[in-house]
């Protein structure tokens, strides 16, 4: 968590270099993060903070769209209503590839993880509004998950194709991303960004997730 000083340090350059700032920052649900940038902005002026109500590449999105005002010619104050009026739009849904860090991390029992293991079963899942993780379906093997996470996709409401969409992956290899990417082309025809998802979200799902990003249609 960022402390209250380690934004003043950032405040204070834009202050000295006579600029406002946008600060977004993770869910309030699950970090302090948030409360520490308001606390430091209460001394100054021209600083405007928005909890980005998600995690990771859900976060990835609204940073991009707030780059993309930003070079649209809009003044900070009018990003950050911008960034409020949008932020509740956001979708993440994935696919996991192995029950086993779900079992560990305690939302699978033992035997289910099992069983399912045997089945290849692939749970989708959803991280709402708070963070949290949901279970929304589940398919029998990867090409089945594959059009499964599609469909989900498309029953949140589907990408915006003017605002940016994310591609995000656990562990060290991002071929599950690509096979996805490569099927479903029709699906993600806009330039969707690509990255990997750190250890503090991937360690939950384990290596071989595949996680989508996107501002739903309104």
């Amino acid at each position: 968590q960022a402390t209250p000083a380690a934004f003043e340090v950032e405040y204070e350059k834009a202050r000295e270099a006579g600029e406002a700032a946008v600060v977004i920052a993770l869910t309030s649900k699950l970090s302090g993060t948030y409360q520490s940038a308001m606390i430091a902005a209460a001394e100054y002026e021209n600083i405007y903070v928005v909890d980005s109500g998600s995690v990771a590449i859900g976060g990835a999105i609204l940073v991009e769209y707030a780059l993309k005002l930003l070079n649209e010619g809009l003044e900070a104050k009018q990003i950050a209503e911008k960034l409020e009026e949008v932020k509740s739009r956001i979708v993440i849904v994935a696919l996991v590839d192995t029950l086993e860090y779900l079992k560990k991390g305690g939302r699978l029992s033992s035997a289910v993880a099992v069983v399912g293991g045997l089945l290849n079963i692939k749970p989708i899942l959803h991280v709402d509004g708070n963070g949290e993780i949901q279970m929304l379906s589940t398919a029998r093997g990867m090409k089945k998950a594959f059009a499964t996470l599609t469909d989900l996709s498309e029953k949140e409401g589907g990408p915006d194709s003017e605002k940016p969409v994310m591609m995000g992956f656990t562990g060290s290899s991002d071929e599950n991303m690509r096979k996805y990417l490569e099927e479903n082309k029709a699906q993600w025809a806009c330039d969707a960004g690509k990255t990997i998802i750190g250890s503090a979200i991937g360690v939950h799902v384990g290596p071989g997730a595949v996680a989508v990003s996107f501002f739903s249609v309104e």
